[in-house]
């Protein structure tokens, strides 16, 4: 049995966000607060720097996609004014309706800046780390070192995973060779060089070779770290799992959600709460914060967090902080006795200043439901970007329908179902009502329905459909999103491309 090494115990991590101007570059640019590493405890504490813990880099991504409505009605008017009062619609409404550029009504996007600067520190670890000192004079820590290497892969995987899901094409097995995602780095030094974009396919086989040498390396070498904003190895297999499934690449979908339910196969029961989260007590304003949060970091089937909620200020609790709701269309979706439409989504009425407003409201996160008041805006209020064993065995079903294995892909749904249901009104799904594609389908809206509002409907739309929308914003203001549209593929920041025109902006 390896050695645990305590001395390494992680404290809570906290990012601070670095200034970007336009014209900086991270991709040309060494961090400020590099440090420069001597022993393995500094590798530790740099790869920390690595993680996005407690930000919100892309408070967009929700408006992107169709979980969120806008009701100009819902604007809420000053005190004896009759002015309407600034909220996050008027922020984020570029990204609603789908703008040339989110940055254009928003401001600077700054995931593309943190997510680089993620890979930064990974790449400094995985080429550096071996050359460290130890803290033990008796030993070499290699195993440390080795983990410390998968852990640091798992994370740069992670962060190309979602720079190629928001910069880059979707994968597509038949074009991927040739579809442009984003540019590929294991630079560890400012370099005065040109960057360009590495194909689709390129990206994809680096993120699941990092995601390999992961996985063997922490499997290799295990070390306790108890911390789930930290990458182990069921974690990053949670991560092949749904890397995999965006590659259509079934079977190893379904290896990797083998490995982590064999490890880790609970979930959130929501079948013994039916009674209180109900439509019945739907109006219930005392409700919207019992109960626990649905992502909470402690709970047993969340397996890694990273970032902080990007629902604030979007769909916040506090009317006056936002135009926005969660979808009519998402709510209407859930079937009688699932408990997850009440547990996840509440009706908000209230009456300030005169105005009355009704709204669906997300309360997902319970004990943390968004506020976004300028009191509590800057202060952490939970999770939204998680990898949990929901999510796996969605994965898993989605893969098995994809092979034709209807049974096996029934199966994985009924054992997530009949713990989201009042068992009054439960009932098994058979195969027999189904044939292949009607289920796909199925397996569609099941994801929607558990996955809701934690960044996951844009990429799950954009990797499968890449439907036609139509939205109507403020005054009227008319947008449409094509089939197979090229706003599907989002701008790199405009101060990225001003210092680097090689990596080519995405076509309009």
């Amino acid at each position: 049995m390896k050695d645990i090494y305590k001395i390494f115990r992680v404290i809570p991590i906290i990012v601070t966000v670095l200034a970007v101007t336009s014209c900086e570059s991270f991709l040309e640019e060494v961090p400020q607060n590099k440090l420069n590493p001597a022993t393995v405890t500094d590798y530790r504490e740099l790869l920390n720097f690595g993680y996005i813990t407690d930000l919100r880099i892309m408070p967009y991504i929700e408006a992107l996609g169709d979980d969120v409505d806008f009701d100009e009605n819902n604007k809420m008017l000053g005190y004896n004014t009759g002015v309407p009062m600034q909220d996050a619609s008027d922020v984020y409404m570029g990204a609603y309706l789908w703008d040339i550029s989110i940055e254009e009504r928003m401001g600077p996007d700054v995931a593309f800046y943190n997510l680089y600067k993620s890979i930064y520190y990974s790449n400094i670890v995985i080429q550096d780390v071996d050359d460290s000192s130890s803290l033990v004079v008796t030993e070499d820590m290699q195993d440390y070192k080795n983990n410390l290497k998968g852990e640091a892969a798992a994370l740069r995987a992670y962060s190309y995973f979602y720079l190629v899901n928001l910069y880059g094409q979707d994968y597509d097995p038949a074009t991927a060779s040739s579809d442009f995602g984003v540019p590929l780095t294991v630079s560890t030094s400012a370099e005065d060089k040109t960057y360009t974009r590495a194909t689709v396919e390129e990206v994809y086989n680096f993120i699941l070779a990092d995601l390999d040498d992961a996985i063997s390396l922490m499997e290799e070498n295990p070390i306790e770290k108890n911390n789930k904003v930290l990458f182990d190895v069921n974690s990053a297999s949670a991560l092949q799992s749904r890397v995999a499934l965006y590659m259509q690449e079934w079977d190893k979908t379904i290896a990797a959600a083998n490995k982590v339910l064999e490890n880790n196969n609970t979930m959130f029961d929501l079948s013994v709460v039916a009674g209180t989260y109900n439509e019945t007590n739907d109006a219930d304003y005392f409700k919207f914060r019992t109960g626990r949060d649905y992502l909470d970091i402690d709970n047993t089937n969340i397996l890694f967090v990273n970032g902080a909620t990007e629902n604030i200020p979007i769909l916040s609790f506090w009317p006056t902080a936002t135009t926005f709701e969660v979808s009519e269309e998402l709510a209407a979706s859930y079937e009688e006795g699932d408990v997850r439409r009440y547990y996840f989504i509440a009706t908000h009425d209230r009456t300030i200043w005169g105005r009355s407003t009704s709204k669906l409201t997300l309360v997902k996160n319970r004990e943390n439901t968004p506020f976004a008041t300028s009191g509590s805006y800057y202060t952490f209020q939970g999770y939204s970007r998680v990898l949990r064993t929901e999510e796996v065995l969605l994965n898993r079903a989605e893969a098995y329908a994809q092979k034709g294995e209807l049974d096996n892909a029934i199966t994985d749904l009924n054992a997530l179902r009949v713990l989201k249901f009042d068992p009054l009104h439960y009932r098994d799904l058979v195969a027999s009502d189904f044939n292949k594609e009607t289920l796909i389908n199925f397996i569609a809206a099941e994801r929607r329905r558990e996955l809701c509002l934690e960044g996951q409907r844009w990429f799950d739309l954009k990797r499968t459909t890449r439907p036609e929308m139509h939205r109507v914003g403020y005054d009227g203001e008319e947008a449409h999103l094509l089939q197979d549209d090229p706003r599907w593929v989002l701008q790199i920041p405009e101060s990225e491309l001003e210092v680097n025109p090689g990596i080519v902006a995405a076509p309009r």
